[in-house]
Formats: structure tokens, C-alpha cells, sequence
């Protein structure tokens, strides 16, 4: 990926944290302009050649944080998505405005809580909003066939080392999931 290529038109960036389990990625996810995070994590996303990219996601200017260990700077690598527990994300950049005709479907906020794979002898907890379709249920959406589900306003306990513990949204991966239930107060 050339530097002219990455800041086009066609294109936006994410800020994202990746979480892995025993490593921590924070870094820029690139997704054509009208994917969100979410869209390319479960659809892939287009690379500068020919070739899109669906089972990694492609980061640029990473740091790389063992929960363990220290800190490493790799300006390109690619991420299974299978071992994405969770992807954050920090900040958006969406150059230009955005598109109006995307697809939009009524959906009714529903506060959820998640227990996910242990991360270094760590059970973490995710608390934030699940969208279910008007006249759906949390099942209809955690057995929908994509790999990541939308939460937002999402609350992490423990708070992850050096990363915060709030997030306006975060993409979780069900195959990590252990469980899900709707808060008290539903």
C-alpha cells in the first residue's frame, strides 16, 4: 500500500484496539468508504492490489502490547480473525461526509452482558448495547451467520492494561463468547 493510496477518497480509516488474548494491537484499519468497522471485519476489506483481505485484518503503524511483556512498533502486519476476541474501535476518521444512502434498519437498543475467553487468566466481562431488530430477540442477533456483533456503549471489566476500560463501540467475535444475558433492568 502506497502512502498516496492510503489517505484517498475511496477510502477511511479506523483507529482501532485489537484484542487477541495475550496481545494487545492498537493501530489504523483501513475500509473502503462505505464500510464501517463492523462491515469490514466481517466482510473483509480491499487491498491496494487486486486481493481482499477476509480472514486478517490489515493494521498499519501498530503497537503491539503483551499483557505480560513490553511494547513493539510494526508499521504493517495482518491479524487472524479467528484469534480477534474483540477490535475497539479508538477513534474514526471518515474523510468526507458520510453516505447517505447506506441501508438503515430500525433496530431497539438492549443492554447485554457478555463473559469472553480468558485473556492471561483474566475472565473479562463486556457490558454494552446489542441492536435486535424490531420485534427480535438477543437470540435472533447472536445467531445471525456473521462472525462480529455490534455493541456499543460498551463498559470492560477488568479494564485492559493501558487501554481503558470504555468504548462507543466495540466489534465482538462470538466464537469467543461464553456467555450472554440481558442486564437486569430490561
Amino acid at each position: 500500500m502506497t502512502a498516496e493510496n492510503e489517505g484517498t477518497e475511496l477510502y477511511k480509516q479506523f483507529e482501532v484496539l485489537v484484542c487477541t488474548g495475550a496481545l494487545l494491537f492498537r493501530g489504523t484499519s483501513r475500509g473502503e468508504f462505505s464500510q464501517r468497522l463492523i462491515d469490514a471485519l466481517n466482510e473483509g476489506v480491499r487491498t491496494d492490489t487486486s486481493s481482499e483481505a477476509v480472514d486478517f485484518l490489515p493494521l498499519m503503524n501498530v503497537s503491539v502490547t503483551g499483557i505480560q511483556d513490553g511494547e513493539k512498533k510494526i508499521p504493517r502486519m495482518y491479524i487472524a480473525k479467528s484469534n480477534i476476541i474483540f477490535a475497539a474501535q479508538v477513534s474514526g476518521n471518515n474523510q468526507g461526509k458520510p453516505l447517505s444512502g447506506y441501508p438503515f434498519k430500525e433496530k431497539l437498543p438492549v443492554i447485554v452482558m457478555a463473559h469472553i475467553a480468558v485473556i492471561s487468566n483474566i475472565n473479562y466481562t463486556l457490558e454494552g448495547q446489542i441492536y435486535v431488530d424490531t420485534w427480535g430477540q438477543v437470540i435472533d442477533t447472536i445467531e445471525s451467520n456473521v462472525r462480529f456483533i455490534p455493541l456499543t456503549q460498551v463498559k470492560i471489566e477488568p479494564a485492559l492494561p493501558g487501554a481503558g476500560s470504555r468504548y462507543d463501540f466495540v466489534a465482538l467475535n462470538k466464537e469467543h463468547i461464553i456467555s450472554i444475558w440481558e442486564s437486569p433492568g430490561q
